[in-house]
This record gives C-alpha cells, sequence and structure tokens, in this order.
C-alpha cells in the first residue's frame, strides 16, 4: 500500500505536469512584477516574507507558485524513495537508479535551499564613508576611496570602491568592490554589492593672502586665527552651479558674523572672506567617498553547494551511461 501510493506521488508524467506548471508561475510572476514596479523597492531581493506582509491579489502567482512548489517536491521526494527501494531488488540497471537518485537528490536540495534563503535569508542597504558603519555578520566597514569610469559616449561603465573592514577580533582587511563583483564573506553567504558612490564634498582648504598659510575647515570643526575662531557651519549648492561655503567667525566681545564663499577658482570676487582684517581665500576642496552598497545574507549557500556536488556526480554518471549504451 505505501510503496503503490510513493508510485502514485512519483509518477513521472504528473513531475512532468507540475514542472511546467512551475515554468507558468514563473513567468507571470516576471510580467505581474514588470507590469507593477511601484509595489516592488528597488533592488528588490529574494525575500519570500515580502508577499506575506501583507498578502495581496496580485501576488496570486507566488501563492500558487508555492502550492506547485511543493507538489513538486513531493514528487521529487517519491521519485527519490522509489529509486532507493527500487535498488534495493535490482539485479539490473544499477547505474540508471543511481543516476536518478543523485539527479533527485540534487533537485530537492536546489529546492530546500530556495526555500530557506527566501525566508531565512536577509539583505539590507547602507551608505559607507570613510566613517566606520557596523555591518551585521561582517564587522565595521568604512570607504577608503572610490572611483567611476566612463564610456567615450558619456555614459557609466562602472564604479569600483576600496573597502575597509575590520572585524570583531580587530582584524582589518581591504576588499575591492565594483558592479558585479561584490565582496564575499562566509564562503559566500554574506555579501557587500556596490549600487553606486561618488566623491563628495566634505571640507574646504583655505590659503591666507599675506603669508600663504593653509587651514583645513571642516564642518563644526573650529579653527583658531587671527585672534578669533573660524567655524565651517555647512557647503550648498547655489543656483549657479557653484558650492558655496558659509563660515561663522567669533571674536571676544564681538558679535559672531556669518560669512560665505563660492568654491570656485574663477570667481575672484566671491571666493574669499576677511576677518580681522586678513584675507582668506578658496585655494581647494576636501572631498570623502561615499558608496551606497547592499548587503545580502544567504544562508542556504551550503545546501547549494552540496546540490551541485550530487548534481556533479549524477551528470557524471549519465554521460558515463550514455556512452556504454552506445557501445552495446
Amino acid at each position: 500500500m505505501i510503496y503503490r501510493t510513493v508510485e502514485i506521488l512519483g509518477n513521472r508524467y504528473a513531475g512532468f505536469i507540475l514542472c511546467l506548471i512551475v515554468i507558468l508561475n514563473l513567468a507571470a510572476g516576471s510580467l505581474v512584477m514588470n507590469m507593477n514596479p511601484e509595489i516592488y523597492p528597488p533592488f528588490f531581493p529574494f525575500d519570500l516574507t515580502f508577499f506575506f506582509q501583507p498578502t495581496l491579489a496580485v501576488h496570486w502567482w507566488l501563492y500558487l507558485l508555492l502550492v506547485t512548489f511543493g507538489l513538486f517536491a513531493i514528487n521529487m521526494t517519491a521519485c527519490f524513495i522509489e529509486s532507493i527501494v527500487r535498488l534495493k531488488t535490482a539485479t539490473t540497471g544499477r547505474l540508471r537508479l543511481f543516476i536518478g537518485i543523485f539527479i533527485h537528490a540534487a533537485l530537492l536540495l536546489t529546492m530546500a535551499a530556495h526555500i530557506h534563503d527566501g525566508f531565512y535569508g536577509d539583505s539590507g542597504q547602507a551608505t559607507l564613508s570613510p566613517e566606520p558603519t557596523p555591518l551585521a555578520g561582517i564587522g565595521d566597514v568604512s570607504a577608503l576611496s572610490v572611483h567611476s569610469t566612463y564610456h567615450p559616449d558619456g555614459s557609466l561603465r562602472d564604479t569600483e570602491a576600496i573597502l575597509k573592514i575590520t572585524q570583531a577580533d580587530g582584524h582589518s582587511v581591504g576588499k575591492r568592490i565594483a558592479y558585479n563583483e561584490p565582496a564575499t564573506f562566509d564562503g559566500g553567504q554574506r555579501e557587500i554589492i556596490i549600487q553606486g558612490g561618488e566623491e563628495r564634498p566634505a571640507g574646504v582648504i583655505l590659503i591666507r593672502k599675506n603669508d600663504g598659510e593653509t587651514f583645513e575647515m571642516m564642518p563644526y570643526q573650529p579653527q583658531q586665527m587671527s585672534g578669533g575662531r573660524l567655524t565651517l557651519r555647512d557647503i550648498y549648492p547655489s543656483g549657479m552651479r557653484v558650492l558655496i561655503a558659509q563660515f561663522v567667525w567669533e571674536r571676544v566681545a564681538e558679535d559672531p558674523q556669518l560669512l560665505t564663499m563660492a568654491l570656485h577658482h574663477d570667481m575672484v570676487r566671491h571666493n574669499k572672506i576677511t576677518i580681522a582684517g586678513e584675507v582668506l581665500g578658496y585655494k581647494e576642496m576636501l572631498e570623502v567617498p561615499v558608496v551606497a552598497v547592499m548587503t545580502r545574507y544567504n544562508p542556504a549557500i551550503p545546501i547549494i553547494l552540496l546540490s551541485l556536488l550530487l548534481a556533479s556526480i549524477g551528470t557524471v554518471l549519465q554521460i558515463y551511461f550514455a556512452r556504454r549504451q552506445s557501445e552495446i
């Protein structure tokens, strides 16, 4: 009775039909997601919990896919059990049964890996700068540099960033990331994937006209000079596409003064300020790398590797079996 049930559940024609339905569901899902992009967040990860928080009618294809996926898994399991049972009593054709066992086991593990990743995997987004940013499971990550390359027509070709990762034990490593070249950790289970990056203004270098002395001005880090204190408050764009630096000059027994400077060498009338009778001019911009990344955690990588091993063994055996059959 049990064996008969296994035979029915493992019917190869039923498995073929279920496989076709899975393909149809995936195709329908692609169309639905393309037609309703506003429903899904940018860089949408493989996260099945998204489809249940809350459940929506537009996700009918996913719910149907999970049902079909479950029935297909039952069919594969039944085929796997049937092959093992037949192997115990078979006197001929054992190699073919071994091939079936390896291939069915690989399919089952692949299906289990995707379900496991879908419900227990994780993803997130972060903006990295020279200041360390903690990333779960990886460590404190900071951006050391970022560089973009362009095609002759001016379109973006690639963006490359160098990261510094300080792990929990204090050990630091450097990692290079670019489009299609993520940084991987824990055997590939964790990834840092670049989404974009640029050098952003962070401060200004001023030069004193009378002696050429320079001052590095960073936001809210006052510099003592000329008997007072100069503080960079902000850097912001103007309507003329020129960056403007805003300073506060403070001196004992005097009211604070709000001063602005155009950060452009050609604007000679506006790229300097005067404090206590001394002229400070714009020398150059201080920039820091800022990199937008997505973090990805896939706990099913070991399962996928095992599935790949079994599928490879099954494929080699199938090639050997087909070659032997052709020689008969």
